[in-house]
């Protein structure tokens, strides 16, 4: 009887055990596992405010030099009229111009640095953008180099309060400085951004990144047609982040069930195995741990799959044309991606409104560390690029940004292009990537294999060198990834580069476009025609492809 009772004692106490260690178990590993799911996200939003801000800089920039160029005609026009030349009727009617064109600032500054013209009549006269400091000091390059200047907006020199310049060159000598203040700028600014999102899923389908007014009002939604309503806080099932660009709120929003890889599910069965693992027999707890294992490392394979997707998607442009108004190019860009997510990305956009940037690149490695290294990759080249320095400094400083910590020993080849619109120049550096091929009507596809460098972020310290090539109107230049070109057939042959190039002559012979609206019926043809070498095998990497046309 005592026996009895100290066995049910003893067997009390370890049902206790087991299930103080359950709950610990439980409690612990949730813990844990929201900690990692918010550190994981967190570097992802953070990745995204990064493209998201230069995107958004990039519109606003253009959306004020397009106001500067208006007034710069509008110059030529005045330049001729008796009353230019009186400062008092002149500046009325820039003041009037201002108001028409939503800019508080309109500046005139002729060849030797003067400030002639204003619509701020007690300006003119009263500043020297040579000999002045600061702010205006930085416009008196625009006297010397024939291009044109952004600056954040600042306090200005003159009054104190904070305005946004943008300068534009005239090719007779001098420039032309726009200004706008806050709320001008907001309002040039807001028409800019509108859809800026559209299609931007940060992960899954449901989150994305949302742009408002200050009171709230949605002008840039991921679902076209959604802007217009009222921002409200997504909630405790979202992962969110608020930030400021340019004067407007900035959200970016993940929904939890997408960035959480299923950790409810995987908490709890991890808890139910220990408390099993306190009670079973050790080769039984080794069995049943061997195959929760491969259950977890699938799920896991499965969500990193998922979750490298979603950044490889989210990550580059898919909407074509892009840029509707513009006539003197077209581009074009596919992907196609493999089971196992690899690192392909491109991207495009202006330097200038006549220098275009344009470049295709692979993430060395496969899944979420490559898909990682991808945002990173794009957003450092796409940061430096921006600064208008020439092509082959981009390439050296991003190498030696993405070398340093990089502590994976991931590498990304690239090739890096600029499009002079004026001329059909095409400033190019091959980083370690495939030879492009070159196309036009009248003669037979040719690579173009001058090789400038090592892949980006190898090693610090590597010396790019630029070439270039003309293009006249009507010709492109086709851009890919090794997942073209390294398909192989049952017998393991790979596609390889010249039958690329002979896949190509034989479609455009044959009439297939290069570039249609807002696709490309080649990039499709060539893609069925990497399948159909393949037959019964599996696509083997990612198959990214580029195309611009030049239309002079």
């Amino acid at each position: 009887m005592v026996m009895g009772t100290a066995q049910r004692k003893l067997a009390r106490r370890l049902v206790g055990a087991v299930a103080l260690a359950f709950v610990a178990s439980l409690v612990l590993t949730w813990m844990l596992h929201e900690q990692l799911t918010w550190r994981d996200t967190k570097h992802l939003i953070d990745n995204v405010f990064s493209d998201v801000a230069v995107d958004i800089r990039e519109r606003v920039d253009a959306r004020m030099f397009r106001q500067a160029m208006v007034v710069r005609d509008k110059v030529y026009e005045m330049q001729g009229q008796p009353w230019w030349n009186d400062p008092d009727e002149s500046s009325r009617r820039l003041r009037a111009l201002a108001d028409e064109l939503g800019v508080d600032e309109i500046c005139i500054a002729d060849a030797d640095g003067n400030l002639s013209h204003s619509a701020r009549r007690e300006e003119v006269g009263a500043l020297n953008f040579n000999t002045a400091e600061g702010q205006a000091h930085e416009f008196a390059s625009l006297l010397t180099e024939g291009f044109e200047l952004a600056q954040p907006p600042l306090p200005s020199t003159l009054r104190g309060e904070k305005i946004k310049y943008v300068g534009v060159w005239m090719p007779e000598g001098g420039f032309v400085l726009v200004g706008a203040r806050e709320k001008a700028l907001r309002n040039l600014a807001r028409s800019a951004l509108t859809g800026l999102t559209h299609g931007w899923h940060v992960s899954g389908d449901e989150g994305g990144i949302f742009i408002t007014t200050d009171n709230g009002t949605i002008i840039s939604h991921p679902v076209a047609g959604q802007e217009g309503g009222q921002w409200r806080d997504p909630g405790e099932d979202n992962y969110w982040e608020k930030r400021m660009f340019e004067g407007f709120p900035v959200y970016v929003v993940i929904p939890k069930r997408t960035a959480v890889v299923e950790r409810r599910v995987l908490v709890a069965t991890s808890a139910f195995l220990n408390g099993m693992a306190l009670i079973l027999a050790a080769i039984l707890v080794g069995l049943v741990i061997a195959h929760y294992v491969r259950d977890q490392l699938a799920a896991q394979r499965k969500h990193e799959m998922e979750m490298a997707t979603n950044i490889q998607e989210s990550a580059i442009p898919r909407v074509f044309p892009p840029f509707p108004d513009e006539t003197r190019m077209d581009i074009v860009a596919t992907m196609q991606a493999a089971r196992d997510i690899g690192g392909d990305f491109y991207d495009f956009y202006f330097i200038t409104s006549d220098r275009f940037m344009f470049m295709i690149a692979d993430v060395s490695g496969k899944g979420v560390p490559a898909a990682l290294y991808m945002m990173r990759a794009k957003t450092t080249i796409k940061g430096i690029a921006q600064t208008g320095l020439p092509l082959a400094e981009v390439a050296e400083r991003a190498n030696d940004a993405l070398s340093r910590d990089n502590d994976a020993n991931m590498f990304v080849t690239a090739w890096l292009g600029e499009l002079n619109l004026t001329t059909g120049v095409v400033t190019f550096v091959n980083a370690g990537h495939n030879p492009p091929i070159r196309t036009s009507s009248g003669s037979a596809p040719e690579f173009v294999r001058d090789r400038s460098g090592l892949m980006l972020g190898a090693m610090e310290g590597i010396t790019y060198k630029s070439h270039e090539l003309t293009l006249r109107p009507g010709e492109a230049i086709y851009l890919y990834t090794d997942g073209i070109t390294e398909q192989p057939d049952e017998r393991g042959d790979l596609f390889g580069e010249e039958r690329l190039r002979f896949s190509l002559e034989s479609m455009l012979s044959n009439g297939v476009a290069a570039v249609e609206g807002g696709s490309s019926p080649l990039l499709r043809a060539v893609f069925h025609a990497v399948v159909a070498y393949g037959g019964l095998v599996e696509q083997a990497d990612d198959c990214t492809q580029l195309i611009v046309r030049y239309n002079g």
